[in-house]
C-alpha cells in the first residue's frame, strides 16, 4: 500500500502559494528567488553521537512536535524543478541507507521523473522522515525541500547537516509553535542575527 500522497508540481504549487521557490533567470544570468512573509524564524539541533540516531532522533522529534501542535499531515516540496530520485542516488551501490532511502521512494511509487509534492499523514511521517534525511545528507542534488501544514503557517526545512530550520508566517503559529516546540528536545543553534521571538 502506498503510504505517500503525490501531487502534480503545478498543482501543488496552485494549493501552497507559500512554498519557497527559486528559478534561474536566463536574461539576468541569476538565480530569483521567491519566499513568503515570516513573523520569525529559529534554526534548532539535537544532540546525537552517530548519524543513524541523529537521523532518528529528528525524525521522532519532529513528529511529537507536530502531533503536539495538532497537524496531521505535512506537504514536501523542492524549490526548483528538481526530481525527487536525482541521478546521483538511483545508480548508487556504495551506501546501504541511501539504497534503502530510493528503493522507499521507489516502492511508494515515486518515480525517476516525479518533480511534485509529496504528502505524508502523521502515522507514516518518521518513516519517511527517516529516509528523507538520508536522502539530504547524503546527495548534494537533493537540497532545498521545504514542508508544509496544510494551514500555510508553519515552514519547516532540514538542513544536510541535520539542523532543522523553522519558518512562523503570523502571530498566532508562532506562540503555538513556541509551545510546542519546548515539549521536544530540540536546542536553538545559537545562529546570530535571526529574526526570531523569545526561545
Amino acid at each position: 500500500m502506498t503510504m505517500l500522497k503525490k501531487i502534480d508540481r503545478q498543482e501543488c504549487l496552485d494549493k501552497f502559494s507559500t512554498f519557497p521557490l527559486r528559478e534561474y533567470d536566463k536574461k539576468k544570468d541569476e538565480e530569483v528567488f521567491y519566499y513568503p512573509n515570516i513573523n520569525s524564524l529559529y534554526w534548532l539541533k539535537l544532540q546525537a553521537d552517530t548519524e543513524i540516531q541523529l537521523k532518528k532522533k529528528i525524525a521522532a522529534e519532529l513528529v511529537s512536535l507536530y502531533r503536539e501542535l495538532g497537524i496531521d499531515r505535512l506537504t514536501f516540496l523542492c524549490d526548483f524543478n528538481s526530481t525527487w530520485i536525482t541521478k546521483n542516488s538511483k545508480n548508487r551501490t556504495d551506501y546501504k541507507q541511501l539504497i534503502n532511502a530510493v528503493k522507499y521512494l521507489r516502492d511508494n511509487k515515486v518515480t525517476l521523473k516525479f518533480n511534485g509534492g509529496i504528502t505524508v499523514d502523521i502515522a507514516h511521517l518518521k518513516e519517511f522522515l527517516e529516509h528523507f534525511i538520508i536522502l539530504t545528507r547524503c546527495d548534494a542534488s537533493f537540497s532545498y525541500y521545504h514542508f508544509i501544514n496544510d494551514d500555510e503557517d508553519l515552514i519547516g526545512y532540514i538542513h544536510y547537516d541535520g539542523e532543522v530550520r523553522f519558518d512562523t508566517l503570523n502571530n498566532k503559529a508562532n506562540d503555538r509553535f513556541l509551545k510546542a516546540i519546548k515539549k521536544t528536545t530540540f536546542e536553538d543553534t545559537g545562529r546570530e542575527n535571526l529574526k526570531r521571538s523569545r526561545y
